[in-house]
């Protein structure tokens, strides 16, 4: 028996099966998601049902309902330019193109490039629609290994976007899909499994190894793209090192960096890569998703008045908006903005905890700081700061001692990825996700995951060198190495 879900705030009227999930049937609609993908952990799916605020990943149709859905976040603002060394691109007869894509965790970037000119024709990007089954990877693993066709439904949803941003990018350049020769995807290891179909349970228990070896080779037409052209896929470092940061050291040259550099894409998942002595070093950490406005109360992505920086004079807190709208919410870098305001004002004390200050105050027996409008800082808030810069930094300082190095030794530190869009070499270091001695040598160097796709894309001699690049680093597994959680725990902390 079906019932009907009446969604007034859309004009739309769903249909689902007797004691189907709520929450699995909004978001396979792309109408609802949450961090923990709908697995009871987050709060972030409450709806009110026949006026009654519940959350809809604990919800079991029964009858026909009225659901009213939270207010949605605009549309995110997306990092689609990056640092690209210069090359030599191929030689191409007129009328080539190709697609060059950054499938992130949370978003998507699709380019189209002339082969022939070797420019950048349109680019456009979307939010990933698997989000709604979990903002980070572990979650959608979990939901491919333990739904029968959640492989499959995760695989749908992003051969969907990547047909939908692909065919906008012929509408906008006005050609028809026999122009494209070929489609180089830059992506994690864990992205690559699902737009593949390939099952990616080797990924989700020790000893944690991808289910193939180097570059993928797919074909467009079998995955549905709305192309019939060959997709090549970079090569990952290792499990949870993928194909995107294999994209960015090529893109920024790591194979001739000077000097000792640490490289850093900060997202749900951190991946860091330190070259020095001549070798590179790498390892990956759960950053979480509190770094992209998630599991934050009052958290939201990159978009419109979002809380983008913090600063505190003559005891005043004041904020900057994304786009200069009504503050709306909280996201990643005005999270780190905050923190380092806050602790530069002695409003949190090294442990991570909010002091007697009087920015402070208390609701509901539970301490917290107002920053504007609705929104505040609570003291949860900043414990999931922690851990997200606890794994960060013990990943850096990992690295440096397997290169038997000091961190005063840094020459530069190259920040990568959607996160640093919005975010200061201040906030970075006031928030103590890099130690001081890190200040003054810090880059942004953009979506270098859609520039390295790029690369490879017009050279293929940058594909070979990908494939040798990828194989050459010195991957280390954190929860392998003796000593590692006390250090993950030291890292916790602020500097004095």
């Amino acid at each position: 028996m079906n019932y009907q879900i009446d969604l007034p705030q859309l004009g739309r009227t769903l249909s689902g099966a007797a004691g189907a999930n709520l929450y699995q049937l909004l978001a396979a609609e792309g109408v609802l998601d949450a961090p923990c993908g709908g697995r009871g952990t987050c709060g972030k799916c409450a709806v009110l049902i026949d006026g009654e605020e519940r959350l809809a990943c604990s919800y079991s149709l029964q009858h026909d309902i009225s659901v009213l859905l939270p207010p949605q976040n605009a549309p995110q603002e997306i990092a689609a330019a990056g640092y690209l060394k210069p090359f030599s691109p191929d030689v191409f007869p007129p009328g080539s193109y190709g697609v060059a894509v950054d499938i992130g965790t949370t978003t998507v970037v699709a380019a189209l490039y002339d082969l022939a000119q070797g420019r950048e024709a349109a680019t456009l990007s979307c939010l990933n629609s698997q989000k709604a089954f979990g903002q980070d990877v572990i979650s959608r693993l979990n939901y491919a290994l333990e739904h029968q066709q959640g492989l499959q439904e995760l695989q749908a949803l992003i051969c969907a976007d990547l047909r939908q941003l692909i065919s906008g990018l012929l509408r906008q350049a006005r050609l028809e899909p026999e122009a494209l020769r070929l489609i180089v995807i830059a992506a994690n290891t864990t992205m690559v499994h699902l737009l593949a179909g390939i099952d990616p349970s080797s990924l989700a228990a020790a000893p944690y190894r991808p289910a193939f070896s180097g570059a993928l080779h797919l074909d467009a037409a079998a995955l549905g793209l709305g192309a019939d052209c060959p997709v090549y896929c970079l090569p990952a470092v290792a499990a949870f090192v993928g194909g995107d940061i294999t994209a960015g050291l090529l893109a920024c040259d790591a194979a001739n960096w000077p000097g000792k550099t640490l490289f850093i894409d900060i997202g749900t998942n951190g991946e860091i890569v330190l070259a020095a002595g001549g070798r590179l070093f790498a390892c990956s950490c759960a950053a979480g998703p509190a770094l992209e406005g998630m599991n934050i109360s009052c958290g939201m992505r990159a978009a419109a008045g979002a809380i983008e920086s913090v600063r505190i004079a003559a005891g005043q807190i004041a904020v900057e908006t994304i786009g200069g709208a009504e503050p709306r919410g909280l996201c990643g870098s005005g999270l780190l903005s905050a923190i380092a305001a806050l602790r530069g004002a002695g409003v949190i004390d090294r442990r991570g905890r909010l002091t007697e200050h009087p920015l402070v105050i208390r609701s509901e027996g539970k301490k917290q700081v107002p920053l504007a409008g609705s929104v505040y800082l609570s003291q949860g808030d900043i414990r999931q700061v922690q851990l997200s810069k606890g794994a960060i930094l013990s990943g850096v300082l990992t690295l440096l001692e397997a290169a038997g190095i000091d961190i005063e030794q840094l020459e530069r530190v190259l920040i990568a990825g959607q996160f640093g869009l919005h975010l200061t070499p201040d906030s970075i270091i006031g928030s103590g996700l890099l130690p001081r001695s890190c200040g003054g040598k810090i880059t942004y160097v953009g979506n270098t995951a859609k520039s390295g796709a790029a690369l490879c894309l017009l050279a293929a001699a940058e594909r070979r060198n990908g494939e040798r690049l990828a194989g050459a680093v010195d991957y280390l597994e954190l929860s392998a190495l003796d000593g590692y959680q006390q250090r993950f725990i030291d890292c916790l902390g602020f500097e004095e």
